[in-house]
C-alpha cells in the first residue's frame, strides 16, 4: 500500500488536492488556465512536504493537466513520480522552470524509469524521475491526458537508481466553488 494514498481520483475538471492540505485557486485570464496551489494548512492536518501545482487545462487542451512539484525550500535531488503501471494517460514528464512554461525530458539529468513493480500488498506501479536537484527555480512535471490515474505520488530516493522511500500522494476531489471566468 502506498503511504498517504488518498481516496480514488475523479475525472479532470475537478479540483486536485494534495493529501492533508487546503488549496487556493488562481485563474490566469490571459491563458484561461487554472492553477491550483497549496494554501493554509489547518492544525489537525499534516503539511505537505512538497509544493504541488496543477495546471489545468494545460496547453489549451481541456482534458490535459500538468502536475508540478518542487521543494518549499532548499534542494531536492533524486526525485520520483509513482503512477499505476496500467495508466495510459501519461503524455510526458520532465523538468522545467516554475509555471509550466517549458517541460523537457531532455533536461532531466540521469532520467530513471522502472516498472512495472508490484508493491507489497498493493498495486503494480511504475516510477520515473531524475537526479536534477529540484529547487525554487526548477520543478518536476508529469503531464496527463483524460482521466487522472487512480493515484499519483511523489517522493525522493535514497539511492541513485532506486525507488522513492517515502511518498506523498494527491487525489482529485469534487470542486464545489466555480472558477471565475
Amino acid at each position: 500500500m502506498l503511504p498517504n494514498q488518498g481516496p480514488p481520483l475523479s475525472p479532470l475538471g475537478e479540483v486536485p488536492k494534495a493529501m492533508g492540505a487546503d488549496q487556493h485557486h488562481h485563474h490566469d485570464d490571459a491563458s484561461d488556465e487554472h492553477v491550483h496551489t497549496h494554501g493554509t494548512v489547518s492544525y489537525d492536518e499534516p503539511q505537505s512536504r512538497y509544493k504541488w501545482q496543477i495546471h489545468h487545462p494545460f496547453e489549451d487542451i481541456h482534458h490535459r493537466a500538468a502536475i508540478e512539484v518542487a521543494p518549499w525550500s532548499g534542494l531536492l535531488p533524486r526525485w520520483r513520480f509513482i503512477i499505476p503501471s496500467d495508466y495510459e494517460g501519461l503524455v510526458r514528464w520532465g523538468v522545467g522552470p516554475p509555471g509550466a512554461t517549458e517541460i523537457s525530458l531532455e533536461a532531466v539529468r540521469r532520467p530513471v524509469r522502472h516498472g512495472p513493480v508490484q508493491l507489497t500488498d498493493g498495486p503494480e506501479v511504475e516510477w520515473l524521475g531524475g537526479h536534477n536537484p529540484l529547487s525554487n527555480s526548477l520543478s518536476a512535471y508529469i503531464v496527463i491526458d483524460g482521466d487522472p490515474p487512480h493515484y499519483l505520488a511523489f517522493g525522493q530516493s535514497e539511492e541513485p537508481e532506486g525507488p522513492p522511500t517515502s511518498l506523498e500522494g494527491i487525489y482529485f476531489a469534487a470542486h464545489h466553488e466555480p472558477h471565475p471566468h
